[in-house]
């Protein structure tokens, strides 16, 4: 099999966990009661979270059993010599048990470390569904996406999300926060990572920064950017993205290099 039909295949089965994730985690918010249970400070994971992950995994495993897996609520179990894939089932847990409506299902499918190969990024609260794969471009809901024409920082509208698990590094995130502040249009947040590297992807804004993510929160909306002609990089040249921390600079790529010395320590 080609490297375009593996991709394409993988995709595919994507989409589909995506799909199911999401209409299962519907159903699940429409009930009365929610149980919300604390991992760490200000990081959250309800029960919906765990079946939801459970339900991604299994689609993926009735295709590609032998595929290694990245859970934010499982781990990482396999061997990643024929791929791995990085889920996050809600990302924007608190969004979702606040019915808040800015929460996704994120599903991503690599060969190599931090190099997605296939991103899908589903918002179902708002039937929105994204996709990109390798040399095929970004879509959302089947048509083509493309980021924004911005170049210039001053009408920029960028995402800027305070450390609010790692409250230690307030400071230094708040002081180069406002040197983007100053030199943008305004700051939106919306609470998901993946939806806010989708948003990106569509041109609805132009420009991102967050400190301390998880790979999983942003592995398949990282690909649907660059897919849509945008950029995704590491906002500390010193540290490269990394499983367990990603400090990420995103945008359009038109104003990529006047954000990222605004953000340098």
């Amino acid at each position: 099999m080609t490297e375009e039909n593996l991709i394409a295949r993988h995709l595919g089965i994507a989409i589909k966990a995506a799909e199911l994730a999401g209409a299962y985690i519907l159903e699940e918010g429409s009930k009365d009661h929610i149980t919300v249970h604390s991992k760490h400070t200000n990081d959250y994971v309800t029960d919906t979270d765990k079946g939801a992950e459970e339900k991604i995994i299994a689609v993926i495993k009735d295709h590609f059993p032998e595929d290694a897996i990245f859970g934010e609520e499982t781990g990482k179990a396999g061997d990643q010599k024929t791929g791995r894939w990085i889920i996050d089932p809600i990302d924007g847990t608190t969004n979702f048990f606040r019915s808040l409506p800015n929460y996704t299902v994120s599903i991503a499918w690599e060969l190599e470390p931090f190099k997605p190969l296939v991103g899908v990024v589903f918002n179902p609260r708002q039937g929105e569904l994204f996709w990109a794969s390798k040399g095929k471009g970004a879509f959302l809901n089947g048509k083509p996406i493309r980021v924004s024409s911005v170049s210039q920082m001053e009408k920029a509208l960028l995402v800027c999300v305070p450390p609010h698990r790692r409250h230690e590094l307030v400071d230094s995130f708040f002081a180069r926060a406002k040197q983007l502040f100053l030199a943008s249009s305004d700051f939106r947040s919306y609470g998901s990572c993946a939806l806010e590297l989708s948003y990106i992807a569509a041109g609805r804004v132009d420009g991102y920064f967050e400190l301390c993510l998880g790979y999983y929160d942003m592995a398949a909306g990282m690909i649907i950017v660059q897919e849509a002609g945008g950029a995704v990089e590491s906002a500390d040249p010193k540290r490269p993205f990394e499983d367990s921390r990603c400090d990420l600079v995103a945008s359009n790529g038109l104003i990529q290099q006047q954000i990222f010395p605004m953000v340098q320590e």
